[in-house]
């Protein structure tokens, strides 16, 4: 015969509260686990920022982008560390951007020229301006503004025009921070609407485009007025004509090259804030919020625009209205940047 056992109850009860306890375990980190991207977002940011700025150290964007990170600490509790990845008209930096991880701590400073223009100058960016890319807000306006050495003859756009048609088709040259710049679309249309030859000179930045231009080296040049604007005060490049259709609250003195002789001629840029598609939503609006309010702030306003760049006005307008301009450029300028024939050499 085979005595029956006696029961731990003891140890069955243990047993019972210990599974019970696994159970309720395996189901909190499940719950973790699923929620975690929400809780990721409602301590979004808890570490720095990176900014990739796609243009050259000292470029009119690149100085915008630092002072805007320098707003960082105080809006979003985290600094924003501003690295600039320049090549290919700034077709390296964006596509650096758009291959981030796409959770908010990468973002990238964008402008008409990487968003818009390279869309038809280069066969392939790296990168799709719409599919991407996950627009954050539209900031700025940057006029460009045609100028020429102190020392030049030139004193207004019909001089440059005439001397241009004067001199062997080719000859006359004009520089620019490289292919696809707004600095470069500038002088494409100008020569397209004057019906003269002009030949582009890209350099890596535009400090060193201007400065060729204040050694003599080129003729002439289209930068970008807050880049422009120091050499500008001190007198080694004479300002000419602005190319935006309406002249520059900076230098209201100087007229628009569609006021001086070219009807019709309007080249301006934008500067944006963008992050890698697939970011979330709710990061994305508290990014946006943010850069409403480092704008919102007067004194900031007040330097930047004694700087030359024109403002948005507060509120900047949703991530859906920046993506809405990317798209309306995108089915207008690539068709005139062709038509003029523009091209990455």
């Amino acid at each position: 015969m085979v005595l029956a056992q006696p029961v731990d109850t003891g140890f069955l009860a243990a047993d019972r509260g210990f599974q019970r306890r696994r159970i309720a375990a395996v189901a909190a980190l499940a719950w973790l686990a699923a929620g975690w991207p929400a809780l990721a977002q409602d301590h979004y940011p808890s570490r720095p920022i990176t900014i990739i700025a796609p243009l050259a150290a000292g470029s009119a964007a690149d100085v915008f982008t630092r002072q805007v990170a320098d707003e960082f600490p105080k809006m979003l509790g985290q600094p924003g560390v501003v690295v600039n990845k320049v090549g290919a008209g700034g077709n390296i930096g964006t596509t650096a951007i758009a291959r981030a991880e796409p959770d908010g701590y990468t973002i990238g400073q964008a402008g008409q020229g990487t968003m818009v223009i390279n869309q038809a100058l280069y066969a392939k960016t790296g990168y799709d301006s719409v599919k991407d890319i996950a627009p954050v807000a539209m900031v700025a306006v940057m006029s460009n503004i045609m100028v020429v050495s102190g020392k030049s003859p030139y004193r207004s756009v019909q001089d440059v025009i005439e001397a241009i048609r004067k001199k062997p088709p080719g000859t006359f040259t004009y520089s620019s921070s490289g292919i696809g710049s707004s600095m470069h679309i500038a002088g494409v249309m100008f020569g397209n609407l004057s019906k003269t030859e002009l030949t582009h000179v890209p350099f890596t930045s535009a400090p060193a485009a201007m400065t060729a231009i204040v050694a003599g080296d080129i003729d002439l040049g289209f930068f970008n007025i807050p880049a422009a604007k120091g050499l500008i005060d001190s007198g080694e490049l004479r300002p000419l004509a602005v190319t935006s259709i309406q002249r520059s609250p900076t230098l209201p003195g100087i007229p628009t090259i569609d006021e001086a002789a070219l009807k019709g001629y309007d080249v301006a840029t934008w500067i944006g804030f963008i992050a890698p598609a697939g970011t979330p939503s709710p990061i994305i609006d508290r990014l946006n919020q943010a850069f409403n309010r480092i704008f919102a702030q007067p004194a900031l306003r007040q330097k930047l625009t004694a700087q030359g760049y024109d403002l948005q006005p507060v509120p900047l307008g949703p991530p859906s209205a920046f993506a809405q301009l990317i798209q309306d450029d995108l089915a207008k300028w690539p068709a005139i940047v062709k038509a003029a024939g523009a091209k990455a050499e």
